[in-house]
């Protein structure tokens, strides 16, 4: 059954319809021959039937209406019917003849030995008794019929009914049997005429609809040769698609990786440098100036400015700042997150207790996850102090999935990803971020609810 399935699947569809279509139409045709075959054969029979019938009813029925009142021919009546079909052309022509009578009784018979015997009415016999002319060719099967069937040539049994010409009554049913030699040669003509159009007219229409078929399935061949070639095309083109977008992906968080490691070092710079200077200036300040003029208000001011170039250089320095990541794992780097905001903010978060296993993803992944830890926990700060923040992270497939949620007062999704008045990024420098790497940010947020925020980035 698999080998027959595979060669079905490789055949072309012209050759499949020829195939099919060959085998339906062969059974039609057998069908539609045999049909028409027999309906020429019962019209050339009963034609031929009907008028033997209407010959022979001139000859039988004028004899035979004593029938009416008894149910036995008179010794004339049988005589005058033995003189007709007796060395006679209707006898040549008409080999054997039976009476019969109601109830299957046989009144006269060219064959002496079944007269006054009882036979079972064929079906022939029991239409005639209607008032129907009936007949068969060559069908000599019956009991009644062993003299006849031993004549050893083709014979037309006919079944005509004998009628009163007053009243029209059936009194009688005279059978007789036509020798029928031209009968059989009509026929065989007529059957292998019949056959010759029924087949002719099949094979012709056969190849006209494989004709058909065979363009149609030369039409969908080149078709499906075109589709497999854009196919292959197609998926060449999204190979080279998808290497293209993974060496920007790639290129991309090169590049980040080094703006951060320069904004890193740009912040120890700034701390290590012009905050001790600034630092050491306002010691010196305090050194070189007398008792009587340390309260001035130019020192005063000058110190002011000192003490604020020093504060915002810190920060800044701060806000550059990010801890070595490489050797951290990503429950580290959530922890590290956390910790640094929980030092330097009041709001309190817990950090999350979950073991994933070891994965080794990138530092520009991993910054990702620790910006997006950061900027969550800022964002939540700023909107609801008292909020709630709960950190979850887990693994499915060759996805990280990291998700931080809060009970706090919510936001508008679509104005927390347009670039802000004071020039920062916020939400949408995450998103960014994280679709530079292949991964994306899903913010689902409800005034009065809470916000729900879910990173997903490719391992």
């Amino acid at each position: 059954m698999v080998i027959y399935d595979l060669l079905w699947v490789r055949l072309t569809l012209p050759r499949k319809f020829l195939f099919a279509g060959g085998i339906v139409m062969l059974i039609a045709m057998l069908f539609v021959g045999n049909w028409v075959s027999k309906r020429i054969e019962d019209a050339v029979v009963n034609s031929s039937a009907s008028t033997v019938a209407l010959y022979m009813d001139s000859f039988i029925a004028p004899l035979s209406q004593e029938l009416k009142e008894t149910e036995q021919l008179s010794d004339v009546a049988q005589r005058g019917l033995s003189e007709i079909f007796n060395g006679t052309a209707v006898g040549d022509r008409v080999v054997s003849v039976k009476i019969w009578q109601k109830g299957g009784l046989v009144v006269y018979a060219s064959d002496e030995d079944i007269v006054g015997q009882r036979f079972p009415p064929s079906d022939d016999l029991k239409n005639a008794w209607t008032g129907k002319i009936s007949a068969a060719f060559e069908d000599l099967n019956d009991e009644e019929s062993e003299h006849e069937a031993s004549l050893g040539f083709p014979l037309l049994e006919v079944y005509s009914p004998i009628t009163e010409p007053w009243t029209g009554e059936i009194i009688a049913v005279a059978e007789f049997y036509e020798r029928a030699d031209v009968l059989e040669k009509d026929l065989r003509h007529a059957r292998w005429s019949s056959w010759l159009v029924v087949g002719l007219s099949f094979l012709t229409s056969g190849f006209l609809l494989f004709g058909i078929v065979q363009a149609g399935g030369s039409t969908i061949q080149h078709q499906k040769e075109q589709l497999v070639k854009q196919l292959a095309e197609s998926q060449k083109m999204a190979q080279q698609n998808a290497s293209l977008k993974q060496r920007v992906v790639n290129a991309s968080g090169r590049a980040t990786a080094q703006a951060d490691r320069a904004l890193r070092q740009l912040g120890s710079e700034l701390h290590d440098g012009p905050a001790q200077y600034i630092s050491l200036a306002a010691l010196r300040l305090d050194s070189i100036l007398s008792r009587s003029k340390k309260g001035t208000k130019d020192a005063d001011d000058i110190r002011h400015a000192l003490n604020t170039a020093l504060s915002e250089i810190r920060a800044l320095s701060r806000g550059l700042a990010v801890p070595d990541l490489d050797n951290l794992d990503i429950p580290s780097i959530i922890a590290r997150a956390v910790e640094d905001h929980n030092r330097h903010n009041d709001q309190y978060v817990a950090v999350p207790e979950n073991k994933i296993d070891k994965v080794d993803i990138g530092y520009t992944s991993k910054l990702c996850i620790f910006r997006f830890v950061q900027e969550c926990l800022s964002n939540s700060l700023k909107h609801t102090k008292n909020a709630i923040v709960e950190i979850s992270y887990h693994i499915e497939g060759n996805i990280l999935y990291v998700i931080i949620s809060d009970n706090g007062a919510g936001f508008d999704t679509e104005n927390a990803l347009k670039l802000r008045d004071d020039g920062g990024q916020g939400l949408l420098g995450l998103v960014d971020r994280a679709e530079s790497i292949g991964g994306t940010i899903e913010i689902k947020s409800t005034f009065d609810v809470g916000t729900r925020l879910i990173l997903s980035l490719p391992i």
